[in-house]
């Protein structure tokens, strides 16, 4: 072997041997930068599962505190901080949960509860980089939607045409296609004044009574269609709203003929009258309470006023004006004014009218306390409510909230509209869907026609809608459905009226637009109110007591996404 060949090999060697080196530092390098990576890839989705886990307890806890809004926001923060607490979070040890009206917090809605939840989310590889925990902070944020106001934009709801056999009769009576004329009531707060009329009364039917004469909650009887049972049938009866304004004082509240007197055809005075024949009694109860700024929370609300047993028990008519006779007198209040309550604060308060019985010790007078008063009776009785302020600069509101049952003697001889106040829909309800359920329109004697006019762009306008009925509607003439139209037939010109005992929806969308060009109409004193005209046939004679719910589906309580 020749000495030129050793130091080839000599250097192949050491060549080979740094190579090896090399690889085996690389190697070396590519592991911890792969356990780097997974150390990471491992913190981050633990820490990104974690958030969720937050976002989920803000949610809860802000749906859960709303509706405690905009009256109680202590009540609000309670049960956003107790609802994260079941899901986990309890401020401390690093851990914050911070719910705060909108309104307080750089916004400007009372109705919207804001939640952020902080909370530590601990780490395992990062702890290499001294990293023990990385906070996570999410925020929800929801809204409580108050019961869409219906009715009336005014200070009293339910005032109709008070006629009466003798002397001058309303403007409304006998045209009926001015129901804005004077009512023939004057008003509560005294002057002598009368009240302009809403083409309606308020009204409850007993509950002995049968659902298919127009009140869906009041009777617990329906006797249509095969049926025994109302499933609507409401111990509780239904709320009506009295918003006294910020800013005012002495506020009261007042109903007109809150007792039971049966008249003569054509239910003259509000119209009380027995369905069934005057051979049992009639009792009517008026609770007024305070929601304590909780609408959709009875149990929070606390009694004001009640009426007891001042109408309870009346077998009575109006012999006056020729009702049957021998049945006692009427009661004191009877075609005037009863004050359930006065020195009001400003607030939300809800007057409850029901002919059941009810325990108004508890849970907003929800639970029966008699089952058996007015369990064989089949009577109506009509009423109007009116607030009024001693001090103040603003007026008070009434309205069905969320729900009304209304009577209106349609007799029309000369044939035309009627037009009724149906419900507030404001501009946050822009791109939602509003939908108005009403039960059992249409009795009347011939031809009638609804339509519904919405204020947007300050003008009244027929709206298009989409409706459908349940399985009681009659479909002979194949109109329980609708799509894209913007009227219904409620009642033909042969007196058939399909929607009998029957519950009608209608759904109508709302464009994404909807009140950016205003929402008041010349006349109105109010935005966002629509209306419902009533087409009636010349000849058209009948009264028709219906129930009205409105709602913007997505309500009351939902989460704001931004």
């Amino acid at each position: 072997m020749t000495p030129s060949v050793r130091p080839a090999v000599s250097g192949t060697r050491h060549s080979r041997r740094r190579r090896n080196g090399q690889v085996l530092v690389i190697f070396a390098g590519g592991i911890v930068a792969l356990i780097g990576i997974v150390a990471v890839v491992v913190d981050v989705s633990w820490y990104w599962a974690n958030t969720l886990r937050v976002q989920r307890a803000a949610d809860a806890a802000a749906l859960a505190g709303a509706p405690y809004l905009p009256g109680n926001p202590p009540s609000a923060y309670n049960f956003a901080d107790v609802e994260a607490t079941k899901n986990g979070y309890t401020s401390g040890s690093g851990v914050t949960v911070t719910p705060i009206q909108d309104s307080l917090n750089g916004g400007s809605d009372p109705r919207q509860l804001d939640v952020t939840v902080s909370a530590p989310v601990q780490t395992f590889f990062m702890r290499i980089f001294g990293l023990n925990t990385i906070q996570a902070t999410r925020t929800a944020k929801a809204i409580y939607v108050q019961p869409v106001p219906m009715g009336s934009p005014l200070n009293y709801y339910g005032v109709g045409c008070f006629a009466s056999p003798s002397g001058p009769q309303p403007v409304c009576a006998t045209s009926p296609t001015n129901p804005n004329g004077a009512s023939g009531i004057t008003d509560a707060a005294g002057g002598g004044s009368q009240l302009n009329s809403q083409g309606f009364f308020g009204a409850v039917i007993t509950k002995g009574g049968d659902s298919q004469n127009g009140d869906a909650y009041g009777p617990a009887n329906d006797n249509y269609g095969g049926q025994t049972v109302n499933p609507t049938y409401n111990p509780a009866g239904v709320y009506y709203s009295i918003t006294i304004p910020a800013g005012d004082s002495g506020g009261s509240v007042s109903v007109f003929d809150p007792g039971f007197c049966a008249v003569q055809t054509p239910k003259y005075g509000t119209g009380d009258h027995w369905i069934a024949g005057p051979t049992n009694p009639v009792s009517t109860y008026y609770n007024l309470w305070n929601t304590n700024g909780t609408p959709f929370s009875p149990p929070l609300y606390s009694l004001v006023s009640a009426s007891g047993s001042m109408f309870e028990n009346q077998a009575t008519s109006d012999t006056t004006f020729g009702g049957p006779g021998g049945l006692g007198a009427c009661d004191a209040y009877h075609n005037t004014w009863w004050k359930i309550a006065s020195g009001l604060a400003p607030g939300t308060y809800y007057l409850q009218v029901t002919t059941t019985k009810v325990d108004t010790s508890k849970d907003g007078g929800e639970d029966v306390l008699d089952p058996a008063v007015n369990q064989n009776t089949n009577a109506e009785n009509m009423f109007s409510i009116e607030a009024n302020v001693t001090g103040g600069t603003t007026s008070p509101q009434i309205a069905g909230a969320g729900t009304m049952v209304a009577y209106n003697n349609l007799t029309n001889p000369s044939g035309g509209a009627q037009r009724f106040y149906l419900a507030q829909v404001d501009q946050k309800a822009a791109g939602k869907t509003l939908e108005i359920d009403l039960f059992d329109i249409g009795d009347v004697s011939s031809t009638a026609t609804l339509t519904i006019e919405d204020p947007d762009g300050g003008v009244y306008n027929n709206v298009a809608f989409n409706y459908s009925a349940d399985a009681l509607c009659n479909n002979s003439k194949g109109n329980c459905t609708g799509t894209g139209v913007t009227s219904i037939q409620s009642t033909f010109s042969d007196g058939t009226h399909p929607f009998n005992d029957s519950w009608l929806t209608i759904l109508v969308p709302l464009p994404a637009t909807y009140g950016s060009a205003g929402l008041t109409p010349p006349g109105e004193t109010q935005p966002g109110w629509w209306k419902i005209d009533y087409t009636l046939a010349p000849g058209s004679v009948g009264n028709d007591t219906t129930t009205w719910r409105v709602s913007v589906r997505g309500n009351p309580v939902h989460l704001v996404v931004p």
